[in-house]
């Protein structure tokens, strides 16, 4: 069909040329030089230059269609190479997966070669020298890798966790915290980063990333948990400023802290500090009221009011202070201890005497009243060799301090604290007897701290 298309076009041309050369017989002289002179029919000139730019179309045409072999002979050629790379990569991969570590860095290494940039593969690269334990192979790939792909997150969690692993903190921290800069609200990052600023004690900034992931957070029972730990990392942050002195950030730290939960006790207990400190004990004393008032576990309350009041010479106002919480609540055998060992630092020893062995009568005969009795025992008989040797023998203090117990992991702790040193929970020591034992499981001792 093509063919005979041409031809009928070939002849309509031909037609064409005889019929005008017989319309136009004239010609045109062509002059090459004074000795040199061409007479060319019109006609002969006209289809001459049609025939030229048909010539001229042709050859360009073929150049094209060269040209086009070319390209795609070549892109036929980096197809291959990268279907060859492409079954390299897998290869490797199932080769990591068997064990085979060297076999799968020659693999990746050929896939590497066609995809220099492919952050993928750099990864599973430098995971064959983490295998073998050449941690320092792993971070040279990845941050040689990174050199050329300086957005890349995927490469910038594999240097932070090859870090980590390597015992690089800093580095691992460093990365992270590119990631941030590329990502301010990557989840994974914020965690980590996070969790790195707390190992290493810089509870503000751990605060200021924590605050960001509560933000975040959509799921209500997953935002209460990280409104948890974001009042403890601020109470930590409180609790480094007041330790070095500066107290009047401290106060406006902890304030921030209550104002996140005001049913965190230590951050009224530390707010107290911090004003005593300051030389406002009538303040630190308003605010231990108020906190006494408002939770049900106040015995740590308590101890710091008796520091405050026998510091000022007003024991009486303790004393007081514990008579009528006792009346309205006679079951609580925490406070009754808490006043037996009161009476004892004030030398009430027959008070403590009479008071512990009603609580014993009442069935209380755990570790801490027995110690208790036993100190007043021995101060009315007077038999200092003998408490002197007993509170060798059992490593004590003067103050016999009440043992307090952990509503999350049941951890004994010999003093409160805000924060429980073998789970690292906040807020969750409670003071410990038998009978509240029996009373106050951990789960509701949390629920009421909290």
């Amino acid at each position: 069909m093509y063919t005979k298309i041409l031809l009928v076009v070939v002849i309509i041309i031909l037609s064409a040329f005889f019929y005008l050369h017989t319309q136009n017989p004239g010609v045109v002289n062509f002059v090459v030089t004074r000795d040199h002179t061409y007479a060319l029919p019109s006609t002969l000139i006209l289809f001459a230059g049609f025939f030229m730019g048909v010539i001229v179309a042709v050859l360009n045409s073929l150049l094209v269609d060269a040209k086009r072999a070319v390209k795609e002979l070549s892109a036929r050629r980096e197809k291959r190479m990268l279907e060859q790379a492409d079954d390299n990569y897998r290869r490797g991969i199932e080769a990591l997966v068997k064990g085979d570590t060297a076999e799968a860095r020659e693999l990746v290494e050929k896939a590497i070669k066609a995809r220099p940039s492919d952050t993928g593969r750099l990864i599973t690269l430098s995971e064959t020298y983490v295998r073998e334990n050449r941690l320092k192979e792993a971070l040279k790939v990845l941050e040689n890798g990174f050199i050329g792909n300086p957005n890349s997150i995927g490469l910038l969690i594999a240097i932070a966790r090859c870090s980590t692993e390597a015992g690089d903190a800093s580095r691992a921290a460093r990365a992270f915290a590119e990631v941030l800069k590329i990502d301010p609200k990557n989840p994974y990052a914020l965690r980590k980063l996070r969790d790195h600023r707390i190992e290493a004690g810089d509870w503000a900034e751990a605060a200021l990333l924590q605050k960001t992931i509560y933000d975040k957070e959509k799921d209500d029972g997953l935002k209460a948990r990280e409104k948890r730990l974001l009042t403890g990392l601020l109470y930590e942050a409180a609790a480094v400023d007041a330790a070095g002195g500066r107290l009047a950030d401290a106060v406006v730290k902890v304030k921030e802290v209550l104002k996140n939960d005001d049913a965190f006790m230590p951050a009224h207990l530390l707010l107290g500090e911090a004003l005593s400190r300051q030389g406002n004990t009538a303040g630190a004393i308003k605010v231990w009221e108020k906190a006494r008032e408002k939770y049900a576990n106040s015995e740590p309350v308590f101890l710091k009011l008796e520091d405050i009041y026998l510091k000022e010479s007003a024991p009486e106002k303790i004393l007081d202070r514990y008579k009528r919480e006792i009346s309205s609540n006679p079951s609580d055998t925490r406070l009754r201890l808490l006043l037996s060992r009161l009476y004892l630092r004030l030398e009430m020893i027959d008070d403590a005497i009479e008071e512990l062995e009603r609580l014993f009568a009442e069935g209380e005969d755990s570790y801490y009243p027995q110690i208790l009795l036993g100190e007043a025992y021995l101060r009315r008989k007077q038999s200092n060799k003998a408490a002197a040797l007993f509170h060798k023998a059992l490593g004590l203090d003067r103050e016999f301090l009440p043992p307090f117990l952990c509503s999350d992991c049941n951890y004994n702790a010999k003093t409160w604290a805000p924060r429980c040193p073998s789970c690292g929970e906040w807020n969750t020591l409670y003071m410990y007897s038998s009978v509240t034992a029996a009373k106050v499981t951990p789960l509701a001792a949390a629920k009421k701290a909290f």
